[in-house]
């Protein structure tokens, strides 16, 4: 029975809500698309706080290695060592960026990358898919979630 009116549940909840989850403006997806370019362009000319004032404390995000973490404090250990590792600032790529809303206040945006990072001299990047889900908190646009995965060469179909 339990089940049954659990079903119930979700289905009325599903029928309710999922006109409104489907609701998207060409505003909303303006609006997230210029957010996240603020972002890139903030790490791209080294303003690495502001690029970090839009995470929220509780932000997550898992790395190419396909390690999690999760707390703005730990990404921003991460990034930190991640720093020292590397030979330079790794330059990334943002193109061909799509957003999905979820809500009015929650978005999914994925765009494809190119990631050039050398470690002891070695090229460690490559071609990669970003994702991100954004939230939109008393009216200004934060990340939540984020993920680069890197992008493995096929074998051709027969």
């Amino acid at each position: 029975m339990k089940n049954v009116f659990f079903s119930a549940l979700t289905l009325l909840a599903f029928v309710l809500f999922a006109p409104h989850a489907q609701a998207q403006t060409t505003s909303d997806e303006a609006a997230v698309k210029a957010f996240w370019k603020d972002v890139w362009t903030a790490y791209e000319a080294g303003n690495i706080e502001k690029m970090w004032a839009a995470y929220t404390e509780e932000a997550a995000e898992i790395g190419p290695d396909g390690s999690l973490t999760s707390g703005k404090k730990a990404l921003r250990e991460n990034w930190d060592a991640f720093m020292k590792m590397v030979d330079n600032a790794p330059k990334f790529t943002y193109d061909n960026p799509v957003v999905r809303m979820l809500t009015a206040d929650i978005a999914i945006l994925t765009w494809d990358s190119e990631a050039d990072i050398k470690i002891g001299g070695q090229q460690v990047g490559g071609k990669t898919k970003g994702m991100a889900v954004v939230r939109k908190i008393k009216g200004q646009w934060m990340i939540e979630f984020d993920a680069l995965t890197p992008k493995m060469e096929m074998p051709a179909g027969n």
